[in-house]
């Protein structure tokens, strides 16, 4: 079977040595020659896990013992297991029993000789029945390749190129019986035709343009009707229709309307939903005001039925997350928000048949859910948390069966009988049917090892997780009572191992093997190939009165500074992101900024974030307006001071620069008297930037995935990086962005990373200068 090509770029989780994020330990070598040893991984969303590796030191192969979920699917109507993470993508079936996971042997994998991926894995997306693979393929730091696999024709295609990387929100998505692949890019939405494609007559991607917009715009519903809001009108458009729309696309429309909505859909920050029966549509505004609207295509006489608006109405932190809609129209949705750097959920129901209860959501009391999943039938509702998973009645909320599982991460109905258990310490298969004290539990890994190591008297590798004992024979793992190891060892008669400390690269060490007989010593495997960018031969100078950047030769260092000035928005995007990596950065925030919105700074000082001051109002210091006296600039930094402590309780840090970064010799002298520094930067994002200004289009505009290409281009070590909280251009009528550099912030982290760059705030920048 052929390798595939795929590259996952890399990503950031501390603001440790992010030179190797991947240690090496627990060598334990028998007389066979064979070695067991685990690999930690930092990772963001996960923190830190372990995985335990098996090596045949003569027979030159290796084998993972241990599969950690990051991400999880059941396929094929219950029949495929799919777990992808860092070291690969595996596969199980459940047709006649499971048998085991195994690595999918077209991807890269750590066993097939490939480096162990750091940072956000880009994810795999299967089509429904399992036998197509979407997935990003990186070309550059902002833009990629969506690339199709036909696990059956062991065959891979390219389906669209120059598409905007994206690491949360996929621009690709299946149709439900595996027919059409939609996806987006460069501000249009697209299909796939999997037929065409097995025909071997893909038209081009000109034909194959369905309208603008992004991936928020379309849902799938039935088998492989795509619903396509465009403007403030709903289409919808059968999957018989899309070859015909093709052939004549300057002549029919986008679709059949079936609705009408009562503003503008903003492809960037909404989202929507529709009803099993097609006729209703829930829609997210902003990611936090929730509406619900009868679809009517016809809105001259009337606009159709319109529930109490809006439904649900968020706080500016809070983000939808899931939603589950029955046929019976009962919604569960789950919310997601940043609360002192930490996250936190609640579920909310809105039940349409009930008279009483249908005019708004209602908060069902549920706290740290991790996710939910409807059953195939829609009759039951699985929550889970970190302690475990609970089966529901869908409709009444009754806990019909609780599953405890400590580590928990993610859950799956394999059919209406049968779950799927994923936590940090095993996977699980859970039949509801068969039961004794509780549901029948079955492991079906280990996520990662408690101990190891080699049995006593047999030699067999023993494992511990999840506080059961596993020994592994030609048949797979079978339980014991508990783990009888002995003494790990170093040294065979043939081989001693040891560990190697690295100074580059992704990995912190590497695992050795000496031949004593020969006196040759070689890497069990490959180091990864990664060349960080050279470090300039020079320093430049440093001015610590007015910082614009940091040394250029002593660290690759950079800060990402965030500018808070009138508007929230993005700012939970920002947070969030800044805590799945474990990211300090460093905000300025005016007076204005702090009286409008308390909450957010509260949030952002809470999140442990570097807080500095952007001056009590905001205006351009060279306009005129005021006369800037040493006084005037006193003043202003003293009272913003004032409104950040009544705020927060805490003091703004001795950083501080002007509206648009204004300096001059005054500015400076005032602020140096209050002991303040003036920090500068020297990359400007320019995501400040709108679309049309005055004149018509901007020259200085550019989407986020070229941002991003600017950015890692200019940079340099030591760089202070200025991005933008809110949505610049919003209050003119033309103003505005295509879209915005927070909603790509993890993009932009993993191409600083993957070069070698660790993200400190901007006083740890100016002290490691100094």
């Amino acid at each position: 079977m052929k390798r595939l090509t795929l590259v996952f770029i890399l990503g950031a989780v501390s603001v440790l040595s992010l030179a190797g994020q991947v240690r090496f330990s627990g060598l334990d070598l028998n007389a066979s020659e064979e070695l067991l040893f685990a690999a930690t991984t930092e990772v963001p969303e996960f923190g830190s896990y372990d995985t335990l590796l098996f090596a045949d030191i003569p027979g030159g192969t290796r084998t993972q013992l241990t599969i950690f979920p990051e991400r999880v699917s059941v396929l094929g109507e219950g029949s495929i297991l799919q777990v992808q993470n860092r070291f690969g993508l595996f596969r199980g079936t459940l047709s006649d029993g499971f048998s085991g996971f195994s690595p999918l042997e077209a991807f890269p994998s750590f066993v097939q000789g490939d480096a162990i991926q750091t940072g956000k894995v880009l994810s795999v997306v299967s089509s429904p029945d399992g036998r197509f693979l979407s997935y990003l393929v990186p070309t550059s730091p902002g833009y990629g390749e969506i690339r199709l696999y036909d696990t059956r024709q062991d065959q891979e295609i390219t389906v669209a190129a120059q598409v905007e990387l994206a690491l949360r929100n996929l621009p690709h998505s299946w149709s439900r019986d595996s027919r059409f692949l939609a996806y987006s890019k460069g501000g249009y939405v697209y299909y796939f035709s999997v037929r065409q494609y097995l025909e071997d007559r893909v038209l081009s991607e000109r034909l194959r343009r369905i309208g603008p917009g992004t991936i928020n715009s379309v849902v799938w519903t039935g088998e492989n009707t795509l619903n396509f809001v465009s403007g403030s009108v709903v289409y919808r458009i059968p999957g018989v229709e899309f070859f015909t729309r093709s052939l004549y696309q300057e002549l029919l429309k986008i679709g059949r309307i079936v609705g009408k909505l009562p503003h503008r859909f903003d492809p960037i920050f909404d989202r929507y939903w529709i009803s099993p029966d097609g006729e209703k549509i829930l829609l997210s505004r902003d990611g936090r005001n929730i509406h619900l609207f009868y679809l009517e295509a016809d809105d001259f006489l009337s606009t159709g039925e319109t529930l109490s608006l809006p439904f649900l109405h968020l706080p500016r932190n809070t983000r939808v997350r899931q939603v589950m809609w029955s046929s019976d129209d009962l919604i569960t949705l789950r919310t997601g928000s940043i609360r002192a750097g930490e996250s936190v959920s609640a579920l909310y129901r809105l039940d349409l048949q009930d008279q009483e209860k249908r005019t708004r959501f209602r908060d069902t009391g549920d706290q740290g859910i991790r996710g939910i999943d409807l059953s195939p039938d829609g009759r039951d509702l699985l929550v889970w948390d970190d302690e475990g998973a609970e089966v529901r009645d869908h409709r009444s909320g009754e806990v019909r069966v609780r599953i405890d599982q400590p580590g928990l991460l993610q859950a799956r109905w394999i059919s209406r009988k049968e779950l799927l258990l994923a936590g940090r310490e095993l996977i699980e298969h859970v039949d509801l049917e068969r039961s004794g004290n509780g549901p029948f539990r079955t492991v079906f890994a280990i996520s990662q090892p408690q101990d190891y190591g080699f049995n006593r008297s047999n030699g067999r590798v023993e494992v511990q997780g999840g506080g059961l004992a596993f020994q592994l024979d030609s048949r797979g793992w079978s339980s014991v009572s508990s783990l009888d190891l002995r003494e790990r060892r170093v040294a065979s008669g043939r081989n001693r191992v040891y560990m190697e400390d690295l100074s580059r690269g992704s990995y912190r060490n590497m695992v050795m093997v000496r031949n004593i007989a020969s006196f040759g010593t070689e890497p069990l495997f490959p180091e990864p190939l990664q060349a960080y960018e050279p470090f300039p031969r020079e320093d430049d100078p440093v001015d610590f009165g007015h910082f614009t950047h940091g040394s250029r030769i002593r660290r690759r260092e950079v800060s990402l500074v965030f500018n808070a000035i009138d508007s929230v928005t993005g700012l939970p995007e920002i947070l969030n992101t800044l805590a799945e990596y474990r990211v300090r950065a460093t905000f300025f925030v005016n007076g204005d900024f702090i009286q409008r919105h308390p909450g957010a700074v509260r949030e952002i000082a809470e999140s442990g974030h570097e807080v500095g001051n952007l001056f009590y109002t905001h205006f351009d210091f060279s306009s005129g307006r005021f006369q800037i006296t040493p006084e005037f600039i006193r003043q202003g930094l003293a009272r913003n001071e004032d409104l950040f402590y009544n705020a927060t309780g805490q003091e703004l840090t001795l950083l501080w620069h002007a509206p648009y970064y204004f300096v001059d010799s005054t500015i400076l002298s005032a602020a140096r008297m209050m002991n303040y520094t003036y920090i500068g930067r020297d990359v400007d994002s320019l995501d400040w930037v709108s679309l049309r200004g005055a004149g018509g289009v901007s020259r200085r505009y550019s989407p986020s995935a070229q941002i991003i290409e600017d950015v890692l281009r200019q940079k340099k070590p030591g760089s202070i990086i200025a991005m933008t909280v809110g949505r610049p251009g919003d209050d003119r009528p033309d103003g505005g962005r295509e879209d915005y550099l927070f909603h790509h912030l993890d993009v932009l982290l993993n191409g600083l990373i993957e070069r070698g760059y660790q993200v400190v705030p901007v006083s740890t920048l100016r002290d490691n200068a100094r």
